[in-house]
């Protein structure tokens, strides 16, 4: 049994027509408004979530930890920092710009389990990973290669050490997890995509849960790999299908 790649001619602005044949939104008889069409859009969604997906498994890999800890004074002066964290950076702002993109081509196989696991997919990665990143990046990274500033880095692997922070970035990571959950247990029933997309989708933040010692080189490929190699295999799908129907309309 095989399962199809494309969506069921989905409705997007493209697609949408007036009386005449011509898009609704067409301002006057034989002018067109220049902008992206569907194909456009299917296509660059899909090469920013290979990206991102690809981006986010190497700075997971290339992340610092030492002595177990990757957000320690000695981890943010490690000889990857700030380049790993860079890359994740880079890698969850492309997984999000794709994110909308990958919901048009999925959604008339997902149904609304599927539509409200990307949301919170959605909603988690800006919640928590970008907020973290950006600390990381723009506030502790200089603090702990400053030695007059290098103190105010907490001892908890936390960076700020505030309850505020703490908190946002549990929240975050709570809602991401059933995002991702929701979205593939969504695809695995749906069929929507190959199973093992599906399966990796859904184990995506399960990582962070378990209580396994953090260590460089493993730890930061085993949490970020399932996510990132999950929607990479989607962008290299929808890919596919725009191949597919630019073949058929030719």
């Amino acid at each position: 049994m095989t399962t199809s790649l494309h969506p069921q001619h989905p409705t997007t602005p493209d697609t949408m027509s007036g009386p005449h044949g011509r898009s609704s939104d067409t301002h006057a008889p034989g002018l067109r408004v220049g902008r992206p069409d569907w194909p456009v859009i299917r296509r660059l969604s899909a090469v920013s979530l290979i990206l991102g997906g690809a981006l986010c498994v190497a700075g997971g890999t290339l992340h610092p930890i030492v002595d177990g800890k990757g957000h320690s004074v000695e981890a943010l002066q490690g000889a990857t920092a700030p380049w790993a964290q860079i890359l994740l950076a880079v890698g969850t702002i492309l997984v999000l710009l794709g994110m909308p993109g990958m919901y048009v081509w999925l959604r008339p196989r997902i149904g609304i389990a599927g539509f409200v696991g990307i949301v919170l997919y959605f909603v988690g990665n800006v919640v928590t990973s970008t907020a973290h990143l950006a600390v990381e990046i723009f506030v502790a990274y200089p603090f702990a290669n400053d030695p007059t500033t290098a103190h105010l880095i907490a001892d908890d692997d936390s960076m700020l050490g505030t309850p505020e922070f703490i908190g946002i970035n549990a929240f975050g990571a709570v809602v991401m997890l059933v995002g991702l959950a929701l979205l593939g247990s969504s695809l695995i029933r749906n069929r929507a995509v190959p199973i093992w997309i599906g399966v990796l989708i859904t184990i995506g933040m399960v990582g962070f849960l378990l209580p396994l010692p953090a260590v460089a080189g493993i730890s930061g490929f085993f949490w970020e790999a399932p996510r990132g190699i999950g929607v990479a295999a989607i962008g290299v799908l929808m890919l596919r299908a725009a191949s597919a129907a630019r073949a058929d309309r030719t």
